[in-house]
C-alpha cells in the first residue's frame, strides 16, 4: 500500500477518487505540532534550539498517522505548497522518525497547485525531497511570533494594557489608529467649482470652468463665496459662447490581472460583502474539492496549459474578435512572490460548476470571470474633450465625454462599481469648432475638503500589501486577530475603528517598542523571512539579527514605571480624549486623565481617592460593547433594569419581570411598564440593512413563535440575538429549503 499525508479531510477525499486501489489518503488537519507554550521553548542562548510538543487534540490524527505508516511500502508527504505546508510536512516527518517507524520504506515529498488528476499523477511521478529552505523561513517566522508573545505579552498583561502584541497585527492595529489620528487632526478647508449648463441645438450638457481671466481654475483656486461672486459678476446668464477646442482620441482599458490572495479578499469584500476569513474559508472547500488552483498566492501568471484552454473557451463563446492575438502577460508586483506557481484559477473553464451553490459558487463565478476576462481584449472607449469660450473671451469651460464602443473583456467583468477607476459613458451631442453654445445657467456649489477615509477590510490588506507586510497566508488572519483581541471594531459601513484598548495599545507600542510598529522594520523582517526561503541568508542568521534588536527594546521597557506608562499614553491620547480642549474634572476641578483597570482602560481623575469621578470611554462600534450593555440602569418613575442570577429584568422595588430580550440601552420607561403589567404590545421589526443579493431589506424580530428571528423576502431564520448586517446577509441567502417546501 501506498500512503500519502495531506492536509484536510475533504481534499483527502478528492485526491483518493484519482489513485487506484493500492493507495490510501488520511489528513493529518492542518499543523499537528507547535513549541511547548511555556517560557524557554525558544531558547536564545543556545542557537534558538526549539522546544516541540503535539498539539492538543492531535493525538488520534497522530495514532491514525503512526499505524497506517506501519502498513505503508511508500509515503508521500503531500501537504499545501507553501511555507507552512513545507512545515507541517517537515513535522510528520520529524515524528516518524523519531519513533523509528519509517525503517527502508521511502518518503516523498510531493506538492502540487491545483487538485486534480493531471496535476497529481504529475507531482507523484515527480517527487522531490523537503524544502529546507522554506522550514528554515517557517522555523525564523515562528521563533519571531514566539519571542514577542512570550517576551512583550507579560509586560501588557501586568499592567492592564492589553491582551497580546503580535509582529504583524500591531501593525495593523497602528495603521487603524494612525488613521483615526488624521481624522480628527483633519481640518476641512472650504473651496468652490464653478459650472455652465450648455445648451445646444442637439441636447444640454455641464462643462466646468478651468480658465478665468487668464489664470487657470484648479481644484482650490476659488476658495470662498467672494471668489465666486467675482466670476458671477462678469458673467450675466444667458450668454453665448463657442467652441473653441475639440481633442478625440481612443482609449483603452486592459483587462485585470488575475486574483492573488490579496486581491480576491479585497473583490470579494467589495462585491460579495465577504470578510477576508470568510473569503479564505470558501476558497480552501473550493480548491480541496478541485475547483480552483491553490488561494495563497503572490503571484499573477498561470500556466501555458491554463492559458490556452482560456483562449480555446473564449474563441469558442465569445468569437475572435475577444481573443487578442497572443496571451496577455502580467506581471507579478511583489518581488518576492514565492508561495504558489500560479495565480487563483478554475482548474477547469467550462463555466461556473451546477455543483456549486450558495458562498462556494459565488466566490467560484468571481473568480471564473476575472480568469476568463483576463485573457480577453481590452475594452475601448471614445473619448472627447471639448473647451468652450465665453463670448466675452475671460472664460473657458471644459467638458469630457466617453463612450464605449467595445465591450472587450467587460463583456463578463468589470470590476466593482465603488472603484474610483470604474468607466462611466458620459455622452457629449456632436460638435465642430466654432459652433454657438448657449450658457443658459451658471452652476456654483460649494464644497470641503474630506478627511481620509478609514480602513475597510478591502483597504487594509491593500495597505498592508503595498508596504510589503504579511503574506498571503496572513492577512485573513491579521483581520479576524485584531477585531477578536478587541483592538478595533467595524462599522455598518465595515470600516474599521479603533478601541480604547487599540488606542492604549498603539501608544505603548509606539513609545517603547517603536520599531515592532515601524513599517518599514517590519516589511524588512517580511523580506527576510523570504530571503531565508531562498536560501539567501541563514536561518541563525535571521534570528540574531532580529533578536539583538528586540532584545534592546524589551529589557529598555520592564524598568519603566506604570506612572510615566500612563503619561506617555495621555499625552498621546489626549486629542482623542478631549477634543473639545477639556480635560478638568466635573467634581472636583482636578485633571481628567486615562486609568488602566483589569476590565479596560477608563478615564478617571488624578485626586483619586478623594476623587472618585469616573468616566467609561464608549465605544465606537454601532454595535456597542458588551460592558455597557449590561450595566443597572435608573429608567424612571422608580423603576430600573437591573442584571440578576437568571438574566436582565426590571423592578419597581415591589414587583420584578424578566427583560432577557433587552439590554440597558434597548431598554425604555415605557416597555418596563408593560413588562411588569403583564400586557403585551406588539414590537416592530428592527431594519439590519438591505440584502445586496436581493436589494430587500433584512428585519429583526425580537420575539416570534419560535423566538427571534430575522426575515427579509420571504425567507426567515431563527438567531438567538439580532445579528450584524454581515452576518444576516449570510443567514438569510445561504438558507436550506426544508423538505416540506422544497420543490420537486
Amino acid at each position: 500500500m501506498k500512503l500519502m499525508i495531506v492536509e484536510s479531510p475533504s481534499k483527502a477525499k478528492t485526491i483518493e477518487k484519482y489513485l487506484g486501489h493500492d493507495w490510501h489518503v488520511i489528513a493529518s488537519v492542518g499543523h499537528v505540532r507547535d513549541l511547548v507554550p511555556e517560557n524557554g521553548s525558544v531558547d536564545t542562548e543556545h542557537n534558538f534550539d526549539m522546544r516541540w510538543q503535539i498539539m492538543p487534540g492531535k493525538e488520534k490524527q497522530i495514532k491514525l498517522i503512526t499505524d497506517n505508516v506501519k502498513k505503508a511500502d511508500a509515503v508521500y508527504l503531500a501537504s499545501d505548497p507553501d511555507r507552512e505546508g513545507e512545515a507541517i510536512a517537515w513535522h510528520i516527518l520529524d515524528i516518524l522518525n523519531s519513533k523509528k517507524l519509517l525503517g527502508k520504506i521511502p518518503v516523498y515529498r510531493v506538492a502540487f497547485h491545483e487538485i486534480t488528476r493531471r496535476a497529481v499523477m504529475d507531482a507523484i511521478e515527480h517527487p522531490r525531497d523537503i524544502d529546507s529552505d522554506l522550514v528554515d523561513a517557517y522555523l525564523v517566522r515562528r521563533a519571531l511570533d514566539y519571542l514577542i508573545g512570550f517576551e512583550i505579552s507579560p509586560l501588557l498583561w501586568r499592567r492592564n494594557l492589553g491582551r497580546s502584541a503580535g509582529r504583524v497585527q500591531s501593525v495593523a492595529v497602528k495603521l487603524v489608529v494612525d488613521r483615526e489620528r488624521e481624522i480628527e487632526n483633519f481640518v476641512a478647508d472650504e473651496y468652490w467649482s464653478v459650472a455652465a449648463n450648455c445648451d445646444t441645438a442637439k441636447k444640454s450638457f455641464n462643462a466646468n470652468l478651468t480658465r478665468f481671466d487668464g489664470k487657470k481654475i484648479e481644484k482650490m483656486t476659488l476658495k470662498n463665496k467672494s471668489d465666486v461672486d467675482n466670476v458671477l459678476s462678469k458673467l450675466k446668464t444667458p450668454f453665448n459662447a463657442t467652441v473653441s477646442n475639440i481633442e478625440k482620441k481612443k482609449v483603452s482599458h486592459k483587462p485585470y490581472a488575475p486574483f492573488t490572495t490579496s486581491t480576491l479578499q479585497q473583490e470579494a469584500a467589495r462585491k460579495l460583502y465577504f470578510s477576508s476569513k470568510k473569503t479564505m474559508s470558501v476558497a480552501q472547500k473550493l480548491y480541496e474539492n478541485g475547483f480552483i488552483t491553490y488561494m495563497r498566492t503572490d503571484a499573477t501568471n498561470l500556466s501555458v496549459d491554463a492559458v490556452g484552454e482560456i483562449r480555446e473557451f473564449i474563441k469558442k463563446n465569445y468569437g475572435d474578435k475577444f481573443l487578442p492575438k497572443s496571451p496577455n502577460v502580467y506581471v507579478t508586483k511583489s518581488k518576492n512572490a514565492q508561495e504558489a506557481h500560479e495565480a487563483i484559477r478554475p482548474t477547469h473553464f467550462d463555466g461556473a460548476n451546477n455543483e456549486l451553490s450558495g458562498d462556494e459558487k459565488k466566490l467560484y463565478d468571481l473568480i471564473w470571470k476575472r480568469t476568463i476576462a483576463c485573457q480577453m481584449t481590452n475594452a475601448e472607449f471614445d473619448s472627447v474633450s471639448v473647451d468652450i469660450l465665453s463670448e466675452n473671451k475671460i472664460a473657458t469651460f471644459h467638458a469630457v465625454g466617453t463612450t464605449r464602443t467595445f465591450d472587450g473583456f467587460m463583456k463578463i467583468y468589470t470590476e466593482d462599481k465603488d472603484d474610483s477607476d470604474d468607466e462611466l459613458d458620459t455622452k457629449l451631442p456632436p460638435m465642430n469648432i466654432g459652433d454657438n453654445v448657449n450658457i443658459s445657467e451658471i452652476l456654483p456649489e460649494q464644497h470641503f475638503t474630506q478627511p481620509p477615509a478609514r480602513y475597510t477590510e478591502a483597504s487594509l490588506v491593500k495597505k498592508l500589501e503595498e508596504l510589503g507586510i504579511g503574506r498571503p497566508s496572513t492577512y485573513a488572519t491579521i483581520m479576524s486577530t485584531i477585531v477578536d483581541r478587541k483592538y478595533v471594531e467595524q462599522d455598518k459601513q465595515r470600516r474599521f475603528h479603533p478601541t480604547s484598548g487599540g488606542w492604549v495599545i498603539a501608544a505603548y507600542l509606539a513609545k517603547y517598542f517603536a520599531d515592532l510598529v515601524d513599517v518599514n522594520f517590519t516589511a524588512k523582517t517580511e523580506d527576510t523571512l523570504d530571503d531565508v526561503s531562498n536560501g539567501k541568508i541563514k536561518k541563525l542568521n535571521a534570528l540574531n539579527e532580529f533578536w539583538d534588536d528586540t532584545k534592546t527594546m524589551i529589557s529598555g521597557a520592564r524598568d519603566v514605571k506604570t506612572t510615566d506608562i500612563i503619561d506617555n499614553i495621555n499625552d498621546f491620547m489626549n486629542k482623542h480624549l478631549f477634543s473639545d480642549g477639556n480635560d478638568k474634572c466635573p467634581k472636583c476641578g482636578g485633571k481628567l486623565g486615562i486609568k488602566l483597570s483589569k476590565f479596560g482602560p477608563f478615564v478617571g481623575c488624578e485626586n483619586y481617592p478623594k476623587c472618585d469621578y469616573t468616566m467609561r470611554l464608549n465605544s465606537t462600534d454601532e454595535k456597542t460593547n458588551e460592558q455597557n450593555k449590561n450595566e443597572p440602569k435608573e429608567l424612571g418613575d422608580g423603576i430600573s433594569f437591573k442584571i440578576g442570577k437568571f438574566g436582565p429584568y426590571v423592578t419597581d422595588g415591589t414587583k420584578n419581570a424578566s427583560a432577557k430580550k433587552y439590554n440597558s440601552e434597548t431598554i425604555t420607561l415605557e416597555i418596563a411598564r408593560e413588562l411588569l403589567s403583564g400586557e403585551k404590545k406588539k414590537i416592530e421589526p428592527i431594519e439590519i440593512g438591505k440584502n445586496p443579493e436581493t436589494d430587500k431589506m433584512i428585519y429583526f424580530y425580537p420575539t416570534g413563535r419560535y423566538g427571534a428571528y430575522i426575515s427579509s423576502n420571504r425567507v426567515n431564520v431563527s438567531v438567538k440575538e439580532q445579528p450584524d448586517l454581515d452576518t444576516a446577509i449570510d443567514l438569510i441567502n445561504n438558507k436550506k429549503t426544508t423538505k416540506r417546501f422544497r420543490k420537486k
